[in-house]
């Protein structure tokens, strides 16, 4: 496994922790702010620093469930010893903290976070689920080109089916 955010200058990384601290925040604020009224605005997406590049964010109106605000808030309180210069943003803990971050804002904004000089990362595909109740023609879950995402990494596909007919076919994941 190659190490977190391999070829990402600590100066690159310092912006990305701002970045990522401010807009887990603006998160976190919208979120409850959305709580108590409804009508509130949802989490706006902040300028990146241009050490960042983040296109054509969507950011989730509200969490799915407590677990994530409470992740998302865990990830933002250690980001902050790192953003102040307590942790050595070049170490092991620090990266893993930024990559952690990275992942649940991307997760929230819909969109991929890239830091400058950054190795280019695998698609990730995980917890597919396919849950048919009567199939007669075909179905599938997900379908990739893999010569097109060659770095892809695809988990936890689950198929359940309760009748499919004798021409049927259903899949989870169909990698060409």
């Amino acid at each position: 496994m190659e190490p977190i955010l391999y070829g990402v200058e600590a100066s690159i990384l310092s912006e990305g922790v701002k970045f990522l601290y401010q807009q887990a925040g603006e998160i976190l604020f919208a979120w409850r702010a959305r709580r108590r009224d409804r009508d509130a605005p949802i989490p706006r997406v902040l300028p990146a620093p241009t050490s960042l590049t983040v296109v054509k964010a969507r950011p989730l109106p509200d969490p799915s469930n407590n677990e994530v605000v409470d992740a998302l808030q865990e990830l933002k309180d250690l980001l902050e010893p790192i953003r102040a210069g307590v942790i050595d943003i070049d170490s092991a803990t620090a990266r893993e903290v930024i990559e952690r971050s990275r992942e649940v804002i991307e997760a929230v904004l819909r969109t991929p976070v890239t830091f400058a000089g950054e190795s280019p990362r695998p698609l990730r595909v995980s917890d597919v689920a396919v849950v048919v109740e009567r199939v007669s023609g075909r179905v599938t879950g997900l379908r990739a080109d893999l010569a097109k995402l060659p770095r892809a990494e695809v988990s936890g596909v689950r198929v359940q089916t309760a009748n499919v007919e004798a021409e049927g076919d259903v899949r989870g994941v169909d990698l060409t």
